[in-house]
């Protein structure tokens, strides 16, 4: 993921009837979207094959007709006029319970598992199963007040307990300018075969597709963040060669020394509105009942909020999920604002999501597109190393110096490559930043496992050299990390950056 670290009812498994079909690559079925537009025509007995072509139809339509890029494919109207959404659905940040404002979510799980009792889906299929779920599942709401607490309160985050909240909070995409809001091919032809090509192609974990319609289907949104847009924009705006129609996207070099391999359908970020519990119990329930993924090991991060699925193998992660951020918590916590999520990111670059349903770019803070060169005339296109945020605790200014160096040391053969912003906020970071950091977990421990997950091996002198040029904060940190430290066995590459995971398999 490209963030700094930072009650349900109990879940019961829905019949195989209720969850789509898993969807092939080209095909026109699509669950979500026919739930989400085609409430009427489901009642008129429109097929969901023609309801999804359809609704795409109407979609053309509307943007030939000038309706902003937010409003296409969103037929109950959520993302304009009155942002008081109608009854129903997931509660959101700005919601208002009892005179007071939603914030988010935070998560508190049951009993830790031991190594010989850990929760899976199939277990799921039992009552049994279904109450241990919802135990280790527990989402809780956030309102405003709750930032001053030390964790979460024993609130449920099940709408159905709160019959007195006012929707009041805006729905994501009455969140954003329209300007920032753009359909994928309107960026580059065939941009959205090529990311269609990561959910539903041949070489797609199976259950991507479903996973997505249900969540839709639950009133959720979720989006792909991280590399996979960030990567696909840039080769589709920076390369106007076409491959058998679709977007021609150069693969990046790779350099195993700072895991440089280009994003793939087996390494998906994404994040959305759904909280840890709700996302959780949804993708256990998604792969038992799809018979390739249901022994697809599942990790969960309490520290981070960060879901994973893992391959059958686990030497690599086909999924990462987490809710979308939420600032000023003095616990993990996530929430629904796009705006707070793309602040707390690493790099502007990398503050860009792709909405598979809508098949939609959304550049939030409207800086992405320009910093990675969309609206450059130069050749070669420039690309900018910037923040999104100003940070202020030491362990986050920290760990987005060490995110930022990962990336400088990626991209430094770049031409056009332009720095200029990070190394001024990296200069004026307090030269003992190493020292201010804690002796905990959360301290320089964990960032050496980041920092050797990242650049395996430490970088190269002449990396080394290059990353000190960005001041003492930085030449502190990198000392403080060559030194040796003592670490416990970090296990399997998939899991070694994350040593406060649990196994939910």
């Amino acid at each position: 993921m490209d963030r700094p670290g930072g009650g349900m009812s109990d879940p019961t498994v829905t019949d195989s009837a209720a969850v789509p079909t898993p969807r092939k690559y080209g095909e026109e079925e699509t669950a979500g979207r026919e739930r989400k537009a085609g409430g009427s025509m489901r009642e008129a007995g429109v097929p969901m094959r023609e309801a999804g072509s359809l609704i795409r139809d109407a979609g053309g339509l509307m943007r030939e007709a000038g309706v902003p890029e937010r409003e296409v494919g969103d037929p109950e109207g959520q993302a304009r006029g009155d942002s008081r959404r109608p009854g129903g659905g997931p509660i959101m940040t700005g919601d208002l319970l009892g005179g007071r404002r939603v914030l988010g979510f935070g998560h508190v799980e049951g009993a830790a598992p031991s190594a010989d009792s850990r929760y899976s889906a199939s277990a799921a299929s039992s009552a049994s199963g279904a109450e241990e779920a919802g135990a280790r599942f527990a989402d809780r709401l956030l309102l405003d007040g709750d930032q001053h607490a030390d964790g979460p309160p024993a609130r449920s985050a099940d709408p159905a307990d709160h019959p007195t909240l006012e929707r009041a909070g805006p729905p994501p995409y009455h969140q954003l300018d329209d300007r920032h809001v753009h359909h994928a091919d309107d960026l580059a032809p065939g941009l959205v075969t090529a990311f269609e090509r990561l959910l539903y192609g041949p070489d797609a974990a199976g259950y991507l597709g479903v996973l997505v319609d249900r969540l839709t289907a639950d009133g959720h949104s979720v989006w792909l963040a991280g590399g996979v847009p960030r990567d696909l924009v840039t080769g589709a705006v920076s390369d106007t060669a076409s491959i058998e129609g679709t977007a021609g996207v150069p693969d990046p070099p790779h350099d195993p020394r700072t895991e440089a391999a280009p994003a793939t359908a087996h390494d998906l970020d994404a994040t959305g509105t759904a909280p840890a519990g709700a996302f959780l119990t949804i993708v256990d329930e998604v792969l038992l009942l799809d018979g390739d993924s249901a022994e697809l090991p599942r990790l969960f991060s309490p520290r981070s909020l960060v879901c994973s699925v893992l391959a059958v193998r686990r030497d690599r992660r086909t999924l990462e999920y987490r809710g979308l951020g939420l600032t000023g918590m003095p616990y993990p916590a996530t929430g629904t604002d796009l705006l707070q999520d793309a602040r707390q990111r690493d790099l502007t670059v990398n503050t860009l999501l792709y909405d598979p349903v809508r098949r939609l770019v959304l550049d939030p803070l409207g800086r992405a597109l320009t910093d990675l060169g969309h609206h450059a005339e130069a050749t070669p296109r420039p690309l900018r190393l910037a923040l999104p945020g100003t940070p202020e605790r030491p362990d986050v200014c920290a760990e987005l110096l060490l995110r930022a160096a990962k990336f400088r040391i990626r991209w430094d053969a770049r031409a056009g490559l332009d720095d200029t912003a990070l190394g001024a906020w990296a200069a004026d970071l307090p030269a003992d930043l190493a020292a201010r950091l804690d002796g905990g977990p959360e301290g320089l421990p964990r960032l050496a496992g980041l920092w050797e997950a990242w650049v395996p091996g430490g970088p190269t002198a002449a990396q080394a050299e290059s990353l000190r040029a960005y001041g003492p904060a930085m030449s502190g940190l990198l000392d403080r990390l060559a030194a040796p430290t003592r670490q416990e066995n970090p296990g399997h590459p998939a899991e070694r950056a994350r040593p406060d995971e649990r196994g939910t398999w």
